[in-house]
């Protein structure tokens, strides 16, 4: 009796499990999608996942109590954990999918406040948001017809869930920012914040980091395409975000001038761990002259000296370029006819220095990451 006992206990924990992994059943409709979103930042947020997120929680005073408050974004989709009914702990959730579909999809709208904005979610079951321009203002739900006295029958939208195309938050890039505008500390100072000035610009977060792409986003029919889901960071040169990027030089007497125009809707390199980089090298007579680079970030620190976040009051250095910002560094190394210089404007996602002394060993965080490259022939 008691092995019975075991097996139907063990049979309903594997249930639960199964039904909190709430990509289980979207991956059965869009597995173009499902593949790209294994590869992305919403997938990899988690401290189980994300070895600087780790390596930021392990320092913090609040591990001791195991009283985790970046749930909110890093892990929305452990419902138990953001309720309080749970502490942190390494589950299906946090390992599979900490950022599902759905913590996306279910976003209402953006509730504005100064620490941090917050995701309002929708309430009703089943209801996701999307864009799509040529459906923009419908709401697409789900429909069984019958006829021919019952013995026909008709059906029209998903049948797992209902699609509104109707909300803008969804067209303007808005539903990023209730994780992505700014975070403050406990003391009120702000960590990190990427000036987000989207206005009338064409370009949103999502037209950027999440191009159109050939392939399909449902299996039920070819739509021909989808937006991109695998963004992030790690998984190599984001190539597509080069357009946001405009390098060009000019020679001087005694020199020259190198000048980089941010046409992106935010600031670059504003997250206290990232390490901006322009890196210029000439290549003459079949040698490879490289110059020092230059470096942009934002230090933050308390008492004249870089501090953990939690612990920051003050901005110490700030290099960072922002929103629209052309920005125009001399160089005084003379150029020849005939020279080519090579411009490049990178990251790091963890600053090497930082994360050497955070003990980071994820080789992928303290990779250069080239954003825009340019080559150019001296005449």
């Amino acid at each position: 009796m008691k092995k019975i006992l075991l097996l139907s206990l063990l049979l309903i924990l594997s249930a639960q499990t199964i039904n909190a992994l709430e990509n289980t059943t979207c991956k059965t409709c869009h597995p173009k999608i499902y593949r790209e979103y294994q590869h992305s930042i919403h997938a990899n947020s988690s401290i189980y996942k994300d070895s600087l997120h780790k390596a930021i929680w392990d320092r913090h005073p609040d591990k001791k109590k195991n009283n985790y408050k970046c749930a909110k974004c890093h892990t929305p989709s452990d419902h138990d954990l953001i309720s309080g009914k749970s502490k942190l702990t390494d589950n299906p959730i946090q390992q599979t999918e900490p950022i599902s579909c759905q913590a996306c999809h279910q976003i209402e709208s953006i509730e504005k406040h100064a620490k941090a904005n917050k995701n309002i979610f929708t309430h009703k079951k089943k209801y996701f948001f999307s864009a799509d321009t040529k459906k923009k203002g419908q709401k697409v739900l789900f429909k069984e017809e019958k006829s021919f006295f019952g013995l026909l029958t008709k059906t029209s939208g998903s049948p797992y869930h209902d699609i509104d195309y109707s909300n803008e938050n969804y067209y303007n890039g808005e539903s990023c920012m209730g994780c992505h505008a700014h975070k403050q500390g406990g003391n009120g100072f702000t960590i990190c914040n990427l000036e987000v000035k989207q206005g009338n610009s064409k370009e949103t977060c999502i037209s950027c980091h999440m191009p159109k792409q050939p392939g399909t986003f449902v299996n039920l029919k070819n739509t021909q395409t989808h937006a991109f889901h695998g963004t992030s960071i790690r998984n190599g040169a984001p190539m597509h975000l080069s357009r946001s990027i405009e390098l060009n030089l000019k020679t001087l007497d005694k020199g020259f001038t190198v000048s980089i125009h941010n046409k992106a809707t935010h600031a670059l390199f504003v997250h206290p761990l990232r390490l901006g980089q322009l890196r210029v090298s000439i290549e003459r007579d079949g040698k490879r002259i490289a110059l020092k680079p230059i470096s942009f970030h934002r230090v933050i620190g308390k008492a004249g000296k870089p501090t953990m976040p939690w612990l920051a009051d003050t901005v110490l250095r700030d290099t960072t370029i922002k929103a629209d910002e052309k920005r125009t560094l001399q160089l005084d190394t003379p150029l020849h006819k005939g020279d080519t210089v090579v411009i490049e404007l990178g990251y790091y996602i963890a600053n090497p220095k930082i994360a050497a002394k955070l003990g980071i060993k994820d080789t992928r965080l303290t990779e250069f990451t080239r954003l825009a490259k340019k080559r150019i022939v001296i005449e």
